[in-house]
This record gives structure tokens, C-alpha cells and sequence, in this order.
């Protein structure tokens, strides 16, 4: 890729990315080539590696609670903290989402969970000036998105679903929170129910249909009611709405998302 005519040096997009909403992100991911550090992200698709991993979380940080809401739950940071950094450099670059897993690695911390990722290689490519979200976002989904789901259901026995709309609240949150209005828009990935090829979208509609924000609830369970510690989350579709007590600020999308993504939400 380096040399070619579409080629994109992201550390020319890095200074600044993480700013307002989105500046706790500065400490989550960090450009960083030839850095070795933590582990592959397409080593989580190795079973004996991904199983290790959920086991280790599960026993540190929720030993007697349910193993499939643990997994949900590492789920949620691995998606909070690797989609809307590559989201916010895809479109302050005008590029492609960077998306080979082989190019981005995962620092755990004490307790094995998601804390830190590192992009190693400098290089993108420059998104067609007529690329939607969809095209933006293609490559990330068929490499390193899908591939991740099926480990992640696989080891776990949690239905890729769950995952699938985990991704898709971020996704969703990172275009109404974290992007500037005029930036270009990633939320067509969650709203629209087909993609452009025909077949079915598995990130479309996190949320079920509603005529209040105040009443929205997420289209899958994500499973964190079954956390010993954890607050069920103010989306749940399994909590009655008369019980639901929406605390968020003016801009605070997701409480679901909102939880892992801001700081003080």
C-alpha cells in the first residue's frame, strides 16, 4: 500500500482526533508502527486463545457470575474502545476504516479486559469520493468484524446476535455523539435492513422502534443483567419501562454505549 496513488498516512489525521466527547478516547488507541506490544487481534480468532481469554476475564473480574454475560460484557469494551477510534481516523482521513486484524493489537489489563488499542501500520486507503457508509466500512466488517462475532459465539455459546448489535450501539452512538455534524456519517450501517449486495445487515436496528428516546430499548438483550456488580443497563429490553430511570445529559445517546464510551456516563 505504501507508494500507492490512494495511499493515506494516518499520522497526518491523528493530532487532535480525540477531542470533546470523545477525549478519554486519547488513552484507548494510539498509532503506533512497529509496536509489538499486547496482542494481535487476529489472534482472537484462534480458539484455544479466545478461550483462554473469556476464562481469564470471567474468573478475575466476575467469578460467580453467568460466563456468557462475561463474554457479552468483554465484548463491549473490545467494540467501545476499537470502533469509534478507527470511525473518527476513517473519517477525519477521508479513508477506508482501517481494517486488517493483523495490523491492530490489543492491550489487556489486570483483569484481562479490553484497555488499549495500537494501529501498527501508518497506511490507508483513500475512500472513492462516491464510497457510502457501507463501502467505508466493508472491509472491517468482512475481516475483522464477522470473524471476530463467530470466535466470540463460538467460544462463548452466546448467539452472535448479541455481538452483532453490541457493535451496532457503538456504531450508532460514535455517529451521533463522538462525529461532527458534516463529518460523514457511519449511522446508515445501523438503519438500513439489507446491504447493498442484498443479503441481510447484522447490524441493523439496535434499538426497537420507538417514539421517545426516553422509551428505547435495545432490539437484543446483551446479557449484562446477569453481572454480579453491574447495573442492568437503562436500554434493556428485558426491564419494564415504568422502572426505567433515564439519567443522561443532552447528547447522551446510549446509555448501553454511553456506559463504556463516556467517562462520567
Amino acid at each position: 500500500m505504501p507508494g500507492s496513488d490512494d495511499a493515506i498516512d494516518f499520522s497526518d489525521f491523528t493530532d487532535g482526533l480525540f477531542h470533546g466527547a470523545a477525549s478519554h478516547l486519547v488513552d484507548r488507541f494510539l498509532l503506533a508502527p512497529g509496536v509489538s506490544g499486547g496482542r494481535l487481534c487476529s489472534a482472537l480468532l484462534d480458539p484455544a486463545s479466545m478461550t483462554a481469554i473469556l476464562e481469564d476475564y470471567a474468573a478475575a473480574r466476575f467469578p460467580n457470575s453467568d460466563r456468557r454475560s462475561s463474554a457479552s460484557m468483554w465484548a463491549q469494551w473490545y467494540f467501545g474502545f476499537l470502533i469509534p477510534p478507527l470511525l473518527l481516523l476513517a473519517s477525519a482521513a477521508d479513508s477506508l476504516v482501517p481494517h486488517e486484524p493483523e495490523h491492530l493489537r490489543v492491550l489487556l489489563d489486570g483483569e484481562h479486559q479490553p484497555l488499549k488499542f495500537l494501529l501498527t501500520d501508518p497506511h490507508g486507503q483513500a475512500a472513492p469520493r462516491e464510497a457510502d457508509a457501507f463501502a467505508r466500512m466493508e472491509l472491517f466488517v468482512e475481516r475483522h468484524l464477522s470473524p471476530l462475532v463467530f470466535s466470540l459465539s463460538a467460544r462463548s455459546g452466546v448467539s452472535a446476535k448479541v455481538f452483532w448489535m453490541s457493535a451496532a450501539v457503538v456504531i450508532d452512538y460514535t455517529s451521533d455523539v463522538f462525529l461532527k455534524p458534516g463529518q460523514r456519517s457511519f449511522k446508515p450501517l445501523t438503519e438500513e435492513r439489507l446491504l447493498p449486495n442484498g443479503n441481510r445487515n447484522p447490524l441493523f436496528g439496535p434499538y426497537r422502534p420507538s417514539g421517545s428516546e426516553a422509551t428505547r430499548t435495545r432490539r437484543v438483550c446483551c446479557m449484562r443483567y446477569n453481572l454480579e456488580g453491574i447495573e442492568r443497563c437503562p436500554d434493556c429490553p428485558l426491564m419494564p419501562g415504568t422502572a426505567r430511570a433515564r439519567t443522561e445529559r443532552p447528547g447522551l445517546i446510549s446509555q448501553t454505549a454511553g456506559a463504556l464510551l463516556d467517562p462520567n456516563g
